[in-house]
């Protein structure tokens, strides 16, 4: 019980809050499964790297302060005429970013263009090069 501790107390220490609550299932899934500590060290640091990358995304979507948070998953291709869902989702594939590429949206208030260029677009791209694909985040 005094290493527990005292493992506990050096893991706030180093702000290693993933590991706090994951360490005691990730080693007992360890030693059930006969990982090697290498890997079970890399599972730890795996889940303290993601969790701190969401919380990056969850802290930079906070400053940003939109009024709502969307996706392309809740937008009504069908209720706008002329907005090809295709070419919407072959640019969510975030290609233009790579190529340094500008992307206008023209139209009449109200067709969405402010929800696909703020909140549709930017997300997929920056969730896969941050790897939360699998995560729940906008995609």
């Amino acid at each position: 019980m005094q290493h527990q501790t005292q493992l506990e107390n050096y893991l706030r220490q180093f702000r290693l809050a993933t590991f706090i609550q994951n360490y005691q299932a990730y080693a007992q899934d360890a030693a059930r499964t006969g990982l090697s500590y290498e890997q079970y060290l890399l599972a730890l640091c795996t889940a303290e790297a993601q969790q701190r990358d969401l919380h990056r995304v969850q802290h930079c979507i906070a400053t940003a302060k939109f009024p709502v948070v969307k996706d392309l998953a809740s937008f009504d291709f069908s209720a706008v005429q002329n907005v090809s869902k295709a070419q919407v989702m072959q640019l969510a594939q975030g290609g233009y970013m790579a190529k340094a590429e500008t992307i206008i949206l023209i139209g009449n208030p109200g067709l969405g263009k402010t929800h696909i260029a703020t909140q549709g677009l930017p997300w997929p791209p920056v969730s896969r090069a941050n790897g939360f694909a699998s995560m729940g985040l906008p995609l």
